[in-house]
């Protein structure tokens, strides 16, 4: 099964199927957890981060939206797929916290309908890296438009440590290094039937955030355990991933 072209299209077939297997993520990303709340503590007392509003770029089925929420911070999500949007704000509802959502919009990362300098923290997990080169500028620039100075972005994306890259390295495309298309016919919530995925090395971030104050890419890897790798068509399965931290 060859995955749409139409990027919409693709991920509205990902999260029917999500949903269908009740596959979607139900609980925050660990690693954007513990970057928030190391930029928070030393900031921003209890009642100052009842002000602040923080932006998830790809927002899926909103479980990073809902632990912000529970902190108090006033919430928005952006995601192209509105399957992915209705379940974010039920999820939201359901954890009681309507009252702390800003905006849920549908609409591309790469061009955000919110205005400049409006946001004191923005989140990604897993969007980026499956944007062409073109478009990761347009992200990218998207979160410096978006962010006050001094916010906060921490963004979760792949890296070349990863069992696929490392598999699959000869098959980049020539004019995105790092870049492969992925589509081997098997279900559309694995990473290997999905489509452009893009796999970073950590000299991107410096370029792709110019001018911010701080710059921090941190390498984390993994193994799945051995049963879910087979299951994805591999003997091991490494995941490898950039969580960057950066302040404007």
């Amino acid at each position: 099964m060859k995955p749409a072209s139409d990027p919409r299209q693709l991920w509205q077939e990902s999260f029917d199927e999500q949903i269908a297997r009740q596959a979607y993520n139900t609980a925050p990303v660990e690693a954007l957890v513990r970057c928030v709340s190391y930029y928070l503590r030393d900031r921003y007392t209890t009642d100052q981060q009842r002000k602040l509003h923080f932006l998830e770029l790809g927002c899926g089925a909103g479980s990073n939206l809902v632990w912000l929420a529970r902190r108090g911070i006033k919430i928005s999500g952006v995601d192209i797929a509105a399957n992915a949007l209705a379940l974010a704000k039920r999820n939201l509802e359901d954890a009681g916290c309507a009252d702390r959502i800003g905006r849920l919009v549908e609409a591309s990362v790469t061009d955000v309908p919110l205005e400049d300098g409006s946001i004191d923290g923005i989140l990604e997990a897993c969007v980026f890296q499956h944007l062409r080169r073109e478009e990761r500028a347009r992200a990218f620039a998207e979160v410096c438009r978006l962010l006050k100075p001094g916010g906060l972005f921490v963004g979760y994306m792949l890296a070349e440590a990863h069992t696929i890259f490392r598999q699959k390295c000869a098959e980049q495309l020539p004019e995105d290094p790092g870049t492969l298309y992925l589509a081997d016919g098997k279900s559309r919530i694995y990473l290997s039937n999905i489509g452009v995925a893009h796999f970073f090395r950590r000299e991107e971030y410096a370029q792709a955030l110019a001018g911010f104050a701080v710059v921090d890419p941190c390498l984390t890897t993994y193994a799945l355990p051995r049963e879910e790798a087979v299951k994805r068509g591999y003997a091991e399965y490494v995941q490898g991933m950039w969580t960057v931290y950066a302040i404007k």
